[in-house]
This record gives C-alpha cells, structure tokens and sequence, in this order.
C-alpha cells in the first residue's frame, strides 16, 4: 500500500480524513501512526480543555480521556466548544465525550465525572503518553506537575485570562517544570482568572492552538529544546516566548520533594 493509503473504512483519497495532515513533512505515514496509537488526559473540560480535545479528535490521536466534575452554566458558553444550549446542566465531561464521538468514531474517547485530588491523580495519568492542561486554577495545576514530574509524563501548561494566555511544556527530566518557573502559587486574589478578568473567547483557542502543536510534537518524539514560556495578549498583538530553564533547587524536579501530592497546599 502506498503512503497515500486509505483509512480503516475505505474508500478513495477524498475519503481519508488524514490525507492533508499525513501530506506534512514533518507528520508523515509514520508520525500520523504514532497519533493513532497515542493516548492523551484532557485535564478539565471548560474552555481550554473542549477546545484542545477536539483538535486532538480531528488529528486522530487514538485514545483520548476526560476528566472533569462540573456541570454547564450559560456563563460557559460564550468560549466551550462542543456545546451549546441544549447540554445547559449536563456534566461537562460526558456532553464533551459525546460531540468527540460525533466528530471521529474511529477512536477511543472515555470520560471520568472527578475532581482531580492527590487521591487520584496518579491513578488519572497512568498510561498517558501526554496530559494536556485545562484546569482553571493553580492548585490542580501544580498537583499535576507533581504527578507528572514523578512519573515522568509530559504535560503542557496553558492558562488564560482577559486577553492573555500563556504556554509551556513539561517535560520530565528535559526541561523545566512548573515549579521551576513559578515556585509557589500566587495568592488566589492576586491570580487574574476568567471570573475576576474577564474572558475574551479568542484568546482560549489561540492557547489551544499552540497547546495542541506542542503536544503533537511530544508525541511525534520532535519536542522543541530548549522550552520556551509562550505568552500571548491576542487585544494588542504581542508575543513574547521566553526560554526557560530547569532549576536545580526546585523543589519538584531538583530535588523531588512533590509537596503538593503528598499533602501540601493542593
């Protein structure tokens, strides 16, 4: 068979989903098959989360999982993909699985109504070859970095509010974690958040967009190095992309103390 072959159901070249995604260098027969046979955590179902499963559903990656314990408000949305009016009241995670489903049957999509806790959050990881960021708030975010830090699974951070956002990968034992760049967690009235700053819908999709690239590219084994902190205000225009750096006297990856899953501030 050729490189321009057929999916799974048949049919001819126009047929194939993948067919102008497999015709990229830099993806390929191969890396395409290596989406196919990775599995990926979507942290949290709210803006960042629906936005960075769906294009991971529309690039095929095989195994896709949810986790997220609320329930659609109206507030929501004006920036959640895959919902609309109809799912007001339903559990986030369940109403999210459902439109993946919808959009691409030929891959594996669960979902688990919880609220990420150190009780489980190892538990949630385990067998992902990569977790994706899409928690609204610091504390889930550095239990995360924890759990991935101590087991050694890759994780992209990304955060939005007002008009900005930011976005980093993690990767274990390469790179900087969390921790590294942000010790410890502001205190909660000094963290701008979608509720206290407002949201423009913009700017979410913007950080998913570069979120989902990084994370095809840890999965296609081409993550960049150095990392590099991305942070984007989408109102005026500007970017800046930061090299960051691993710290020998973090507490998380430099001297593996994980505070927040054995019973600190998470």
């Amino acid at each position: 068979m050729s490189d321009r072959r057929l999916t799974a159901r048949g049919g001819s070249e126009k047929d194939d989903r993948y067919a102008r995604q497999r015709a990229l260098p830099v993806i390929g027969v191969s890396g395409q098959k290596r989406l196919e046979d990775a599995s990926v955590l979507v942290a949290g179902c709210g803006a960042l989360g629906t936005n960075a499963a769906e294009l991971l559903a529309r690039a095929g990656v095989g195994r896709i999982a949810l986790v997220d314990s609320d329930t659609l408000e109206a507030t929501n949305l004006q920036r959640q993909a895959l919902v609309g009016e109809n799912d007001l009241g339903r559990l986030k995670a369940s109403a999210t699985a459902e439109a993946l489903r919808r959009i691409n049957s030929t891959i594996t999509v669960t979902h688990e109504v919880v609220r990420v806790d150190r009780g489980n959050v190892e538990r949630l990881i385990a067998g992902a070859d990569l977790i994706l960021d899409g928690f609204d708030n610091l504390p889930s975010r550095y239990l995360l970095n924890d759990a991935c830090v101590k087991h050694r699974v890759p994780w992209v951070f990304a955060a939005v509010a007002a008009t900005c956002g930011m976005v980093l990968p993690i990767l274990p034992d390469e790179g900087p974690c969390l921790r590294c760049l942000f010790p410890d967690p502001a205190p909660e009235e000094r963290v701008l958040t979608a509720e206290n700053a407002g949201l423009i819908n913009t700017i979410p999709r913007a950080i998913v967009a570069m979120q989902v690239t990084l994370g095809i590219r840890v999965l296609l084994g081409l993550a960049p190095q150095p990392a590099s902190l991305v942070v984007f205000d989408i109102w005026e225009g500007t970017y800046t992309a930061q090299a960051a750096s691993r710290g020998e006297r973090c507490p998380c990856c430099g001297e593996g103390r994980y505070e927040f899953l054995e019973g600190g501030d998470a």
